[in-house]
């Protein structure tokens, strides 16, 4: 649903916006790829951002995808929005695509978070810990 809504945006900004459309490549070619970008479209239907997400905020790169309300209530999150939400609704997505093409200069700003967000909710020594200390509790 997502690919072909950018593509609109693409043709639209074709000087602003650049698409790397990424199929059954090596992973360490994957991991350049995601280096290279600003902006990754993920799952338009999670509520939550998918491992991949996690992967790509945490190198700073901008997720659009399953960032809910619901996601930073469950976790508490009063500050950090890094993910550029979308409704599975064709017009929702292009809009919200057209602005994040319109105003880059966010992306700074949604990078940081995006990392910020990441150290602190999914760390792998943070989460380590919350899984012993939950067995030894129980």
């Amino acid at each position: 649903v997502m690919l072909p809504v950018l593509q609109e945006v693409q043709r639209k900004y074709s000087e602003l916006c650049r698409i790397t459309d990424v199929h059954d490549v090596p992973y360490a070619r994957y991991q350049q790829l995601m280096d290279d970008a600003d902006v990754q479209l993920d799952q338009l239907y999670s509520y939550t951002p998918s491992m991949n997400s996690l992967l790509a905020m945490a190198k700073g790169v901008t997720v659009v995808g399953g960032g809910e309300p619901e996601n930073y209530e469950i976790l508490n999150e009063t500050e950090l929005r890094p993910i550029i939400n979308v409704l599975p609704d064709e017009q929702d997505i292009y809009q919200k695509l057209e602005d994040i093409v319109l105003h880059k200069e966010r992306i700074p700003e949604l990078s940081a978070q995006s990392i910020e967000y990441v150290a602190k909710y999914h760390d792998h020594v943070k989460v380590a810990r919350q899984y012993l200390d939950f067995w030894e509790k129980h």
